[in-house]
């Protein structure tokens, strides 16, 4: 896709109109996406304060999504992406601790850094508590996207949902490209 900037008095022609218009709508109306869920192979978030990769159940993608071994996802073209992610564990009881569930999606490229992270604690130990995290963030093509939750530690470890049913209508992931050929500032 042509972005190169319009010259005053430059003539429009229908391969520079096209590459502006038509082409980023069609990206748009219809962009890569990628949706996993459920968490069935994972029974708990240990207190160790070690974030755990989350290895997915089911994943569906569109646009060129690389999937590797369903715990990171190469992002299929550069620009901007909303990212949704939800992990719901029932927390310990009687640790002495407040309980807290730490969500972490991470941006792997040319080196590993945090892009989002969320906290979910609960007053009320032993009962099922959803971390989830929202965000647009900006990523290259080839960068790997991948999910991660943590429990400090002596908190007591988190249960994740241990049927495939509830798991995979508790616990999800996912991102869409909104801003296809986007630069980083």
């Amino acid at each position: 896709m042509d972005l190169s900037p319009w010259k005053p008095r430059d003539l429009v022609d229908a391969t520079k109109l096209n590459s502006r218009v038509r082409d980023s709508h069609r990206e748009l109306s219809n962009p890569p996406r990628l949706s996993a869920k459920g968490l069935s192979k994972i029974s708990k978030v240990p207190d160790s304060d070690t974030y755990l990769p989350l290895k997915w159940d089911m994943t569906q993608s569109w646009g060129g999504w690389g999937v590797n071994d369903s715990t990171a996802f190469a992002v299929p073209l550069s620009g901007y992406y909303a990212i949704t992610a939800a992990v719901t564990a029932l927390s310990p009881k009687g640790t002495g601790t407040k309980p807290v569930l730490r969500l972490l999606c991470v941006n792997i490229g040319v080196r590993e850094y945090e892009w989002f992270r969320a906290d979910s604690n609960t007053m009320v130990p032993g009962t099922y508590v959803t971390c989830s995290l929202r965000g647009i963030g900006y990523a290259d093509k080839g960068d790997r996207l991948s999910l991660r939750a943590a429990v400090p530690t002596g908190a007591g470890a988190w249960e994740v949902s241990p049927s495939p049913r509830p798991s995979t209508q508790l616990n999800h992931f996912s991102a869409v490209l909104i801003a296809p050929g986007a630069t980083h500032p």
